[in-house]
């Protein structure tokens, strides 16, 4: 199993030196970047040899995705853009979470807001084809967002766009935050990628936490999973912290 961290593109050597097989950055800041800082940190990640292919954060905040105020132009640019930049880099999977961007907007029906965000992704999914890229939904707990909140509503999602290259994220972190049956992994049976986190203030994960690691792990080994898996979560001391959390999942992963 290949085990990576999120992070900023300065997290690279700290990342490598820590043991994580890849370094998952956010699209919003690679696509940010001028062309000559997109050149600089594309050489950076060829020095130091540590594997980018995931990426997260996929929109900014203020782009909304769905209502009124939603701009495909303004969307369709942006995604070329850093979908370009991506390819560029080696990317594979692509996480789209971004709640606030993809939040209901006040006055629209659930039903009207789900109907656009299915044309939203699909729209999504099929400019991430012509760069190769795999766009992956993440569900997000009920504090952050209002669409999309189970794994189980994101499978209906993932069928309803009903694209190859469409696919579902299961992240710890969520999972227990709104109480998910973890039983749920084996009932869809198919994730792309793994995010993982402590419930409890989103910490790495940790030897000690009252976290139930080891079913969820159990659940993927038996659906076969053979993606990846990133921490998403804060550390005080990012390579001490690492180095115990990354043994400590391997552990759990090896005994699950």
């Amino acid at each position: 199993m290949r085990f990576g961290v999120c992070g900023p593109v300065s997290l690279l050597e700290t990342a490598k030196r820590t043991g994580f097989d890849y370094l998952e950055m956010q699209v919003t800041a690679v696509a940010s970047w001028s062309e000559e800082e997109f050149e600089v940190n594309c050489k950076k990640i060829q020095e130091v040899g540590l594997e980018c292919r995931c990426f997260n954060v996929l929109f900014p905040g203020d782009m909304a995705l769905i209502g009124d105020q939603a701009d495909a132009s303004r969307r369709d640019l942006y995604l070329h853009k850093a979908f370009a930049r991506l390819q560029k880099l080696g990317g594979e999977i692509v996480v789209f979470g971004s709640g606030r961007a993809r939040k209901k907007p006040e006055g629209l029906s659930f039903f009207e807001a789900y109907r656009q965000l299915v044309e939203v992704t699909y729209a999504i999914g099929t400019i991430a084809a012509q760069y190769g890229l795999t766009i992956v939904i993440e569900p997000l707990n009920r504090t952050e967002c209002d669409l999309i909140n189970s794994m189980a509503e994101g499978a209906q999602l993932v069928s309803d766009v009903d694209l190859e290259n469409v696919c579902l994220l299961s992240d710890f972190y969520h999972v227990a935050t709104d109480h998910e049956p973890i039983s749920d992994i084996t009932r869809i049976g198919a994730f792309s990628h793994i995010h993982v986190a402590s419930r409890y203030a989103r910490r790495y994960p940790l030897p000690g936490q009252p976290d139930d690691y080891k079913q969820y792990f159990h659940r993927l080994k038996d659906i076969g999973y053979q993606g990846r898996i990133s921490v998403e979560g804060g550390a005080e001391d990012i390579e001490a912290e690492g180095r115990l959390s990354l043994a400590y999942l391997r552990k759990i992963w090896e005994e699950a």
